[in-house]
């Protein structure tokens, strides 16, 4: 027992310094923080009491250990307004009360096994009214303190579900007058964002008492503590923005190619919006064909920013300390794969703190455009006490330096130059190498995928960049670097190993109740009096597959056939864990860039896996931030696939080193909008289709899944609902197949998104494509799967091929060929 307190304990700690080292501090005006021991501030807002701590979904966690802002506070010295805090205390109990009655997903979570729970679900659930306060204690409280806290709260959105404009991401009508109120009463005021996305942050400049910001976002069950270590000054914040803040709304470039608004049919954007024809595209027969078109291109987040000289209100990549740093002795050299950094950073202010340094790389002179400047590489330094120093390294491998050509389906660094900037933020960087390029380069050849279909092409019109400047001067201590092709490895994936089996004792039945999860594959069939079978039968009347996995239930788990040595596997989400810690949001994780940081996070979800009999941990999850409405922003890391891919890389190598778990990277692919992102049976909508060039496409959001296959040792990777280029994503080959297997070299399994079959793709084509298990799957898929192989639609050959790549996997659980574990 006491061992278990102590275990508990320890990950309460690493959970509470994830949060330390990710919290981003984003305004400190007259050092507003840290407060004083013994400081009394009026707290305002219902998040400080009814502290967002998850998110929704499979992003959704419950707290082992739940608190609150305000009382963490108190504990480390900050003391409220006591009349403030009765007053909030009496209206949030009040509200509970009334809230009794509502629904709790999470009730069901375990249960539901089948896509008719995004119909069900899908719902968008706005932020609640903040309470109104009375004028005078507003007058009251600010006749004890000259300071205020305000704490805004955010947990809108998440599956099948974006956030609203109105009254989300901009202020609520009930925020809006708090804010007035605060700030009027109060010269001194702190904001703390504990949301699950961005909001309008423009506000922050209309009233000059809030000398101070800081982004908390959702920050996991030891959140709360974690910020009053902040505010308090016993940790200094050195987070730093995954994402940019624009001044406003309109700015985001993919401002105008994104639909939220389900409320509203009419505002859905569709193909003819874009002049583009419903049935060439292949969507035919519906109410309605959903697209999202990808106008922006490559100018993703700052690339766009920085391109087109547009200057956001918070740029990526920044962050404020309570201390100084200065960054000397930049050194740049060449070693036989790529280039190596290395920088001094001290700090030169009055308390401890850590800094990171951010790697970019700008190419000019080249035939393709590219943006101003790409993240190429992070580093943090460890907790440096007042006046010390650490040399921080950062790597550059050349393929970093290569795009992609569509004309000639190839990865090439071209001809030109490549100035490198670095810096602590995307605004704030300074070159310190330049390296040339006499000739274009070739990294790898492949064949054209993924891309605009022709009935598209010429019909929609893609950012363009603006005319390239001029190349700044370089100062006389930079270095000029030559690179030729004789250093250069061009890239070859490894071919993977098929696994031997003795197949011919497989019936098609049997293969084909292994190519789905184990269990009824309906919705709500655990809730129901007379459940739906879990598997098919054989000719004797006997299940072809069970379960026998100690701790995962169906729905679940892969299917078992005990006579052929074949044994369960449990899955089990998601990104904030896995029902025991509530983590940090990954949005916040990514905040911290520290890789180290991002390893212990997943050494210790691992352990919590282990602990639990999880075999694959369906996470991380790599989209990118396309949009600031985006329902499962907080799931996801980061606008910039650098910094996703690195962040994932390090949580999987932190899972998968220490414990006998494999993460499931998700979803995969170009899934940032979750608008009917798989449609609606309800309503008759197909589902949502992602149009982007095939450049954007590899360069950006197929980025974080291809270093995750190749950096980390990627096993299990789970498809996405939306159709891609009018292809869905579950049903094509060339992302499946063509670009995972053969040019990235993936030897793992490939799931799909729980519940995806019933209405999007069937079983038989999911197989085809290359998707090897389709979850939750069941008896309805199983159907599919062998009538579509009576049709030949999908050949045994492909069945063998998919379970084959199950049972590599089970063979690394020693769950096929062995005795059960």
């Amino acid at each position: 027992m006491k061992q278990d307190k102590e275990d508990a304990m320890d990950v309460r700690k690493i959970a509470r310094e994830i949060v330390e080292g990710s919290v981003v501090l984003l305004k400190n005006e007259e050092e507003l923080l840290p407060f004083a021991p013994g400081t009394k501030a009026a707290f305002f807002g219902r998040a400080q009491l009814e502290t967002i701590l998850s998110g929704n979904g499979s992003g959704a966690a419950k707290a082992g250990h739940t608190a609150n802002i305000l009382e963490e506070c108190e504990r480390r010295e900050i003391c409220p307004v006591p009349a403030l805090k009765a007053y909030y205390e009496e209206q949030v109990g009040k509200s509970a009360q009334e809230k009794q009655g509502d629904f709790d997903f999470s009730q069901l979570k375990e249960a539901v096994n089948s896509g008719l729970m995004y119909e069900i679900f899908g719902k968008y659930n706005p932020p609640a009214a903040e309470f109104s306060v009375p004028e005078e204690l507003i007058r009251q409280s600010a006749g004890e303190t000259d300071t205020a806290v305000l704490v805004i709260g955010r947990q809108s959105g998440g599956e099948e579900c974006d956030r609203h404009l109105e009254d989300d991401y901009y202020l609520t009508p009930s925020e809006k007058a708090l804010a007035a109120q605060v700030c009027g009463a109060f010269p001194r005021v702190a904001v703390i964002l504990n949301i699950n996305g961005l909001i309008d942050l423009s506000w922050l400049e209309e009233y000059p008492g809030i000398q101070s910001a800081v982004f908390l976002g959702v920050p996991g069950e030891e959140g709360p503590a974690a910020l009053a270590n902040i505010l308090c000054g016993a940790v200094s914040p050195s987070g730093k923005l995954p994402v940019t803040i624009a001044r406003h709304y309109e700015e985001y470039p993919a401002a105008l190619d994104f639909s939220w608004d389900k409320e509203h049919p009419e505002k859905i954007l569709t193909y003819e919006e874009y002049g583009l024809d419903t049935a060439a595209n292949g969507s035919k027969g519906f109410a309605k064909s959903p697209v999202t078109v990808y106008r922006e291109d490559i100018y993703l987040g700052y690339r766009y920013f920085d391109t087109f000289g547009k200057k956001p209100l918070f740029p990526f990549g920044f962050g404020l300390s309570y201390t100084r740093f200065s960054t000397a002795d930049v050194k740049v050299e060449k070693t036989e794969n790529g280039l190596s950094v290395t920088a001094v950073v001290k700090n030169e202010g009055s308390r401890s703190g850590k800094e990171v340094l951010q790697l970019y790389s700008s190419a000019f002179g080249t035939e393709t455009k590219h943006p101003y400047q790409e993240l190429k590489g992070i580093a943090k330094t460890r907790e440096l006490a007042c006046g010390e120093s650490e040399t921080l390294s950062l790597t550059l491998p050349w393929e970093e330096l290569a795009c992609y050509q569509e004309k000639t389906a190839s990865w090439s660094i071209e001809s030109g130059g490549y100035l490198l900037r670095l810096g602590n933020s995307s605004a704030h960087t300074e070159i310190v190498a330049c390296v040339r390029v006499g000739e274009d380069i070739s990294v790898f050849q492949t064949e054209n995928c993924l891309g605009i279909r022709d009935c598209n092409r010429g019909r929609i019109e893609f950012l363009a960049p603006p005319e390239a400047s001029a190349v700044p001067e370089l100062p006389q201590a930079v270095p000029v670097l030559e690179l030729t092709a004789s250093e250069v490895r061009p890239q070859t994936p490894a071919a993977p190993m098929p696994l031997e089996a003795d197949w011919e004792s497989f019936s098609p039945e049997e293969l084909a109740a292994l190519c789905v999860g184990y269990g009824p594959g309906t919705p709500f069939a655990a809730l129901r009096e007379t459940p739906d079978p879990n598997t098919i039968f054989n000719q004797q009347g006997e299940p072809v597959t069970s379960n026998s996995h100690p701790a995962g239930f169906n729905g679940y788990v892969s299917p078992a056939i005990e006579k052929k040595g074949i044994y369960s596997i449990f899955y089990k989400d998601g990104p904030a864990g896995v029902g025991e810690t509530a983590w940090p949001s990954e949005m916040l994780l990514a905040s911290s860039f520290d890789l180290e940081l991002c390893a212990r996070f997943g050494d210790a979800v691992g352990a919590e896996c282990e602990k639990n009999r999880v075999d694959v941990w369906l996470a991380p999850a790599v989209n990118l931030h396309r949009h600031p409405l985006g329902g499962r922003n907080f799931e996801y890391l980061s606008e910039d696939p650098y910094l996703t891919g690195a962040c994932a890389c390090a949580i999987a190598r932190g899972v998968q080193k220490n414990h006998p778990v494999l993460v499931c990277a998700k979803h995969f692919a170009v899934n940032e909008q979750e608008t009917y992102r798989r449609g609606s049976a309800r309503h008759h909508y197909d589902a949502v289709d992602s149009i982007l060039t095939e450049r954007a496409a590899r360069e950006l959001y197929l980025k974080p899944f291809e270093m995750l296959v190749k950096r980390a040792g990627l096993r299990c990777m789970m498809t996405s609902f939306n159709k891609l280029n009018g292809v869905f994503a579950g049903g094509s080959k060339e992302l499946c197949t063509r670009i995972l297997r053969q040019e990235w070299g993936f030897d793992g399994l490939v799931v799909t998104d729980w519940g995806d079959m019933d209405i999007v793709v069937d079983g038989a084509d999911a197989v085809a494509a290359g998707n090897d298990v389709v979850m939750p799957g069941g008896p309805p898929v199983i159907v599919q799967i062998v009538k579509g192989y009576e049709e030949g639609r999908v050949t045994r050959e492909e069945l063998q091929q998919a379970v084959s790549h199950l049972l590599s996997l089970l063979k690394r659980f020693g769950r096929y060929g062995a005795q059960r574990l």
